[in-house]
């Protein structure tokens, strides 16, 4: 049995990054961690700054634009590990 290791993939960080942020559970691109007093932009292209989240922040609906995005990059993400796979198989002479 192969592992995830020996087919030369590890964990690539998340795919977004989510934070409650004027009324709603935003996505934002993964190469910054969300901080506080941060300005960014979510996923559905509202400027913001970040707040530091309370527990009952994090009960705010999920803004669907982000979700449908985010659901993409994953997406376009799994589609990037399969074609490496299959590449990887085929130097290897698997098929």
């Amino acid at each position: 049995m192969t592992t995830f290791l020996e087919e030369g993939l590890s964990w690539q960080g998340p795919v977004v990054w989510w934070n409650p942020v004027d009324g709603a559970r935003h996505a934002f691109a993964p190469d910054t961690k969300p901080r506080p007093e941060q300005e960014r932009v979510t996923l559905c292209g509202q400027a913001v700054v970040l707040i530091d989240p309370s527990e009952l922040d994090w009960l705010m609906p999920t803004c669907d634009t982000c979700m449908d995005r985010a659901k993409q990059w994953a997406q376009q993400r799994q589609d990037s590990i399969e074609e490496r796979r299959r590449d990887q198989r085929r130097r290897q002479g698997w098929f």
